[in-house]
C-alpha cells in the first residue's frame, strides 16, 4: 500500500506540474493575481482537490479497462463508490464553481479554466501495468475505508495546489 502512495503521489506531481504550466496561460489570471483573487480558501483547496482525485482515477481506470482485462471489475468499484459519495463529490464541484466564479470575473474564463485543468491533468498521463496496479490499490483502500480512504489521496493533490492556485491570505 505504501508503494502505491508514493506512486500516485509522484503521478500526481507531474500532472500538477503539467496543469500549472497550462493553468498560467488562462486569460484573466493575471488581473486575478493582482486583485488578489486568485487563490482557494482551505474549503475551496480541498473541493478542488476532490474533484482532480476523482477525476484522475476515473479516468485511469478507464484506461486500465481497456488494456487489462481486470480493469473493468475497479471501474466498476469506481462507479460504485461514485454512485454512494455522490452527494459530496457533486458539493465539491459546486463548491469549486463558486471559487472559480469569484477568481474569474466571465463564466467563460472559469469554463476555460476548467477545461485546462481537466486536459492538463490528464493528458500526459501514460497508462501502463504499473499505473494500473497502482490505481486497483487505491480502489482496494477505498472499498475498505470508503470516504476516509478517498480523502487520504486528495489531500495528497491539495498539497499539490499551491502551486497553481495559492491558499488565500488572511
Amino acid at each position: 500500500m505504501q508503494r502505491s502512495s508514493i506512486l500516485l503521489a509522484m503521478a500526481f506531481a507531474l500532472v500538477a506540474a503539467a496543469s500549472a504550466w497550462a493553468q498560467g496561460q488562462a486569460p484573466g489570471r493575471d488581473r486575478a493575481a493582482r486583485s488578489n483573487t486568485a487563490c482557494f480558501n482551505q474549503k475551496e483547496a480541498e473541493a478542488e482537490a476532490e474533484v482532480r482525485t476523482g477525476i484522475q482515477i476515473r479516468e485511469i481506470l478507464r484506461r486500465c479497462a481497456q488494456i487489462d482485462p481486470g480493469g473493468q471489475a475497479y471501474l466498476d468499484d469506481w462507479y460504485l463508490f461514485d454512485q454512494e459519495n455522490g452527494d459530496r463529490l457533486r458539493a465539491a464541484v459546486e463548491l469549486r464553481r463558486t471559487a472559480l466564479g469569484r477568481i474569474f470575473p466571465n463564466r467563460g474564463q472559469a469554463q476555460q479554466w476548467e477545461t485546462d485543468a481537466t486536459v492538463a491533468t490528464m493528458k500526459p498521463l501514460q497508462t501502463n501495468e504499473a499505473v494500473c496496479k497502482s490505481t486497483y490499490d487505491i480502489m482496494e483502500r477505498l472499498k475498505k475505508e470508503q470516504w476516509k480512504g478517498f480523502k487520504y489521496y486528495a489531500r495528497l493533490q491539495e498539497n499539490i495546489l499551491v502551486y497553481e492556485l495559492p491558499l488565500c491570505r488572511k
